[in-house]
Protein backbone atom coordinates (compact mmCIF):
# COMPACT_ATOMS: atom_id res chain seq x y z
CA UNK A 1 0.00 0.00 0.00
CA UNK A 2 2.75 2.36 1.20
CA UNK A 3 4.84 1.48 -2.29
CA UNK A 4 1.03 2.32 -3.82
CA UNK A 5 0.67 5.89 -2.46
CA UNK A 6 4.78 6.71 -2.94
CA UNK A 7 4.34 5.72 -6.73
CA UNK A 8 1.25 8.11 -6.77
CA UNK A 9 2.74 10.87 -5.23
CA UNK A 10 5.82 10.47 -7.67
CA UNK A 11 3.82 10.49 -10.33
CA UNK A 12 1.81 13.96 -9.69
CA UNK A 13 4.72 15.54 -8.81
CA UNK A 14 6.52 14.79 -12.40
CA UNK A 15 3.06 15.97 -13.73
CA UNK A 16 3.63 19.44 -11.88
CA UNK A 17 7.14 19.65 -12.76
CA UNK A 18 6.52 18.70 -16.39
CA UNK A 19 3.24 21.41 -16.10
CA UNK A 20 5.89 24.38 -14.99
CA UNK A 21 8.61 23.28 -17.69
CA UNK A 22 5.81 23.62 -20.39
CA UNK A 23 4.20 26.64 -18.74
CA UNK A 24 8.19 28.36 -18.26
CA UNK A 25 8.77 27.61 -22.27
CA UNK A 26 5.52 29.21 -23.43
CA UNK A 27 6.98 32.06 -20.75
CA UNK A 28 9.54 32.61 -22.41
CA UNK A 29 8.59 32.61 -26.06
CA UNK A 30 6.39 34.92 -25.36
CA UNK A 31 8.76 37.24 -23.72
CA UNK A 32 10.83 36.80 -26.64
CA UNK A 33 8.12 37.25 -29.46
CA UNK A 34 7.35 40.48 -27.52
CA UNK A 35 10.94 41.52 -27.29
CA UNK A 36 11.61 40.66 -31.02
CA UNK A 37 8.81 42.57 -32.57
CA UNK A 38 9.65 45.98 -30.63
CA UNK A 39 13.57 45.05 -31.48
CA UNK A 40 12.96 44.28 -35.01
CA UNK A 41 11.12 48.11 -35.55
CA UNK A 42 14.13 49.51 -34.34
CA UNK A 43 16.40 47.60 -36.06
CA UNK A 44 14.52 48.24 -39.39
CA UNK A 45 14.15 52.11 -38.97
CA UNK A 46 17.96 51.90 -39.09
CA UNK A 47 18.21 49.91 -41.62
CA UNK A 48 15.99 52.27 -44.24
CA UNK A 49 17.64 55.26 -42.96
CA UNK A 50 21.00 54.30 -43.81
CA UNK A 51 19.88 52.64 -46.80
CA UNK A 52 18.33 56.12 -47.99
CA UNK A 53 22.24 56.83 -48.06
CA UNK A 54 23.55 54.40 -49.57
CA UNK A 55 21.36 53.93 -52.48
CA UNK A 56 22.10 57.92 -53.66
CA UNK A 57 24.17 57.85 -56.76
CA UNK A 58 27.20 59.03 -57.61
CA UNK A 59 28.07 63.13 -57.59
CA UNK A 60 24.74 63.85 -55.67
CA UNK A 61 25.69 67.12 -53.69
CA UNK A 62 23.09 66.43 -50.95
CA UNK A 63 24.06 66.74 -47.93
CA UNK A 64 24.98 62.67 -46.94
CA UNK A 65 22.91 62.81 -43.94
CA UNK A 66 20.30 65.24 -42.55
CA UNK A 67 20.10 65.81 -38.98
CA UNK A 68 16.51 64.74 -38.72
CA UNK A 69 18.30 61.35 -40.25
CA UNK A 70 20.76 60.90 -37.56
CA UNK A 71 18.72 61.95 -34.82
CA UNK A 72 15.97 59.15 -35.86
CA UNK A 73 18.97 56.53 -36.61
CA UNK A 74 20.38 57.41 -32.96
CA UNK A 75 17.18 57.36 -31.16
CA UNK A 76 16.37 53.74 -32.79
CA UNK A 77 19.60 52.47 -31.69
CA UNK A 78 19.10 54.02 -27.82
CA UNK A 79 15.59 51.82 -27.84
CA UNK A 80 17.46 48.73 -28.94
CA UNK A 81 19.77 49.05 -26.90
CA UNK A 82 16.81 49.60 -23.82
CA UNK A 83 15.16 46.53 -25.38
CA UNK A 84 18.57 44.17 -24.69
CA UNK A 85 18.61 46.03 -21.20
CA UNK A 86 15.16 45.05 -20.42
CA UNK A 87 15.64 41.40 -21.51
CA UNK A 88 19.02 41.09 -18.87
CA UNK A 89 16.93 42.77 -16.21
CA UNK A 90 14.48 40.35 -16.36
CA UNK A 91 16.83 37.58 -16.53
CA UNK A 92 18.75 39.04 -13.58
CA UNK A 93 15.05 39.31 -11.79
CA UNK A 94 14.23 35.46 -12.32
CA UNK A 95 17.45 34.53 -11.25
CA UNK A 96 17.68 36.83 -8.29
CA UNK A 97 20.57 38.17 -9.30
CA UNK A 98 19.72 42.01 -9.64
CA UNK A 99 21.92 44.24 -7.80
CA UNK A 100 20.94 47.20 -6.54
CA UNK A 101 23.99 49.29 -5.13
CA UNK A 102 22.94 51.45 -2.40
CA UNK A 103 24.05 54.78 -1.59
CA UNK A 104 21.94 57.95 0.43
CA UNK A 105 19.36 59.46 -1.92
CA UNK A 106 17.29 62.76 -2.26
CA UNK A 107 14.24 61.40 -3.74
CA UNK A 108 13.10 65.49 -4.55
CA UNK A 109 15.81 66.00 -6.31
CA UNK A 110 15.83 62.82 -8.19
CA UNK A 111 11.75 63.15 -8.61
CA UNK A 112 12.36 66.93 -9.71
CA UNK A 113 15.38 65.90 -12.43
CA UNK A 114 13.12 62.95 -14.10
CA UNK A 115 9.71 65.72 -13.92
CA UNK A 116 12.65 68.37 -16.03
CA UNK A 117 13.24 65.66 -17.88
CA UNK A 118 9.76 64.74 -18.93
CA UNK A 119 8.40 68.52 -19.13
CA UNK A 120 8.83 68.71 -22.81
CA UNK A 121 7.43 65.32 -23.69
CA UNK A 122 4.58 66.63 -22.04
CA UNK A 123 4.07 69.79 -23.84
CA UNK A 124 4.50 67.67 -27.13
CA UNK A 125 1.63 65.48 -26.01
CA UNK A 126 -0.81 68.68 -25.16
CA UNK A 127 -1.01 67.07 -21.46
CA UNK A 128 -1.34 69.13 -18.36
CA UNK A 129 1.16 68.31 -15.83
CA UNK A 130 1.19 69.03 -12.13
CA UNK A 131 4.10 68.13 -9.74
CA UNK A 132 3.26 67.60 -5.96
CA UNK A 133 6.91 67.25 -4.39
CA UNK A 134 7.71 67.39 -0.64
CA UNK A 135 10.72 69.73 -0.89
CA UNK A 136 11.59 68.13 3.00
CA UNK A 137 11.70 64.22 1.83
CA UNK A 138 14.39 62.22 4.28
CA UNK A 139 17.44 60.77 2.03
CA UNK A 140 17.47 57.13 1.80
CA UNK A 141 19.75 54.30 1.06
CA UNK A 142 18.95 53.18 -2.73
CA UNK A 143 20.05 52.59 -5.82
CA UNK A 144 19.76 56.45 -7.96
CA UNK A 145 20.03 55.19 -10.95
CA UNK A 146 17.52 51.73 -10.62
CA UNK A 147 14.95 54.38 -9.35
CA UNK A 148 15.12 56.92 -11.78
CA UNK A 149 14.80 53.88 -13.81
CA UNK A 150 11.10 52.73 -12.12
CA UNK A 151 10.08 56.05 -12.19
CA UNK A 152 11.31 56.81 -15.84
CA UNK A 153 8.99 53.57 -16.66
CA UNK A 154 5.51 54.88 -14.76
CA UNK A 155 5.67 58.67 -16.58
CA UNK A 156 6.75 57.27 -19.86
CA UNK A 157 3.69 54.73 -20.02
CA UNK A 158 1.63 58.09 -18.09
CA UNK A 159 2.06 59.74 -21.28
CA UNK A 160 1.24 56.73 -23.94
CA UNK A 161 -2.20 56.25 -22.04
CA UNK A 162 -3.35 59.37 -21.78
CA UNK A 163 -4.86 61.05 -24.66
CA UNK A 164 -4.11 64.67 -25.23
CA UNK A 165 -5.81 67.68 -23.09
CA UNK A 166 -5.20 65.10 -20.50
CA UNK A 167 -3.60 65.53 -16.60
CA UNK A 168 -1.10 63.55 -15.44
CA UNK A 169 0.18 64.63 -11.49
CA UNK A 170 3.59 63.58 -9.91
CA UNK A 171 3.55 62.95 -6.39
CA UNK A 172 6.23 62.48 -3.74
CA UNK A 173 5.55 62.53 -0.37
CA UNK A 174 7.00 61.18 3.00
CA UNK A 175 5.24 58.41 4.91
CA UNK A 176 6.15 57.37 8.40
CA UNK A 177 8.59 54.31 7.27
CA UNK A 178 9.33 55.05 3.65
CA UNK A 179 8.43 57.29 0.99
CA UNK A 180 5.78 57.64 -1.58
CA UNK A 181 6.42 58.46 -5.39
CA UNK A 182 3.56 58.26 -7.44
CA UNK A 183 2.17 58.97 -11.25
CA UNK A 184 -1.37 59.25 -11.45
CA UNK A 185 -3.05 60.05 -14.90
CA UNK A 186 -6.83 60.44 -16.52
CA UNK A 187 -6.00 57.89 -19.18
CA UNK A 188 -8.53 54.63 -19.95
CA UNK A 189 -8.22 53.00 -16.16
CA UNK A 190 -7.46 49.25 -16.00
CA UNK A 191 -10.31 46.87 -15.91
CA UNK A 192 -10.38 45.17 -12.39
CA UNK A 193 -9.57 41.55 -13.74
CA UNK A 194 -5.98 43.18 -15.14
CA UNK A 195 -4.76 44.75 -12.37
CA UNK A 196 -3.88 41.89 -9.80
CA UNK A 197 -1.52 40.47 -12.77
CA UNK A 198 0.16 44.09 -14.45
CA UNK A 199 3.58 43.22 -12.58
CA UNK A 200 3.41 39.78 -13.76
CA UNK A 201 6.29 38.26 -15.75
CA UNK A 202 5.47 38.09 -19.68
CA UNK A 203 2.22 39.37 -19.02
CA UNK A 204 0.85 42.23 -20.79
CA UNK A 205 -2.68 43.82 -20.78
CA UNK A 206 -4.10 44.34 -24.69
CA UNK A 207 -3.37 47.65 -24.43
CA UNK A 208 0.21 47.88 -22.65
CA UNK A 209 1.22 45.47 -25.39
CA UNK A 210 -0.26 47.83 -28.01
CA UNK A 211 1.33 50.69 -26.75
CA UNK A 212 4.65 49.08 -26.40
CA UNK A 213 4.94 49.33 -22.98
CA UNK A 214 6.87 45.86 -22.88
CA UNK A 215 8.54 44.12 -19.68
CA UNK A 216 8.63 47.76 -17.77
CA UNK A 217 6.31 47.26 -15.06
CA UNK A 218 7.39 42.90 -14.47
CA UNK A 219 11.21 45.39 -14.39
CA UNK A 220 9.50 47.68 -12.02
CA UNK A 221 8.34 45.57 -9.72
CA UNK A 222 11.74 43.83 -9.40
CA UNK A 223 13.86 46.86 -8.68
CA UNK A 224 11.41 47.71 -6.02
CA UNK A 225 11.37 44.38 -4.38
CA UNK A 226 15.34 44.56 -3.94
CA UNK A 227 14.85 47.69 -2.28
CA UNK A 228 12.32 46.47 0.41
CA UNK A 229 9.62 48.78 -0.94
CA UNK A 230 6.09 47.93 -2.26
CA UNK A 231 4.61 49.08 -6.00
CA UNK A 232 1.34 49.01 -6.66
CA UNK A 233 -1.72 50.72 -8.76
CA UNK A 234 -4.95 51.93 -7.81
CA UNK A 235 -7.32 52.44 -10.86
CA UNK A 236 -10.47 52.87 -12.07
CA UNK A 237 -11.86 52.07 -15.37
CA UNK A 238 -12.78 54.62 -17.37
CA UNK A 239 -11.01 57.69 -15.40
CA UNK A 240 -7.75 56.85 -15.26
CA UNK A 241 -5.01 55.47 -12.72
CA UNK A 242 -2.55 55.83 -10.13
CA UNK A 243 0.96 54.16 -10.40
CA UNK A 244 3.29 54.37 -6.99
CA UNK A 245 6.13 53.04 -5.29
CA UNK A 246 7.33 53.42 -2.12
CA UNK A 247 11.23 53.34 -0.16
CA UNK A 248 11.88 52.54 2.96
CA UNK A 249 13.62 55.08 4.97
Amino acid sequence: MADKHSHAALALENARLDQESRRAVRDRDDMLAIVSHDLRNRVNAIVMLTGEVLSREPGDERPLMERDDVEAIRGAARQADGLIQDLQDVSRIASSRLWVERQPVLLSDLVKELADMFEPVMKDAVLRFVRRIDEQLPPVQADRHRLAQVLSNLLGNAVRFTPHGGEIVLTAERHEDSVRIGVRDTGPGVSPGDVPRLFERHWQAPRLLRAGAGLGLFIAKGIIDAHGGEIGVDSELGKGSEFWFTVPR
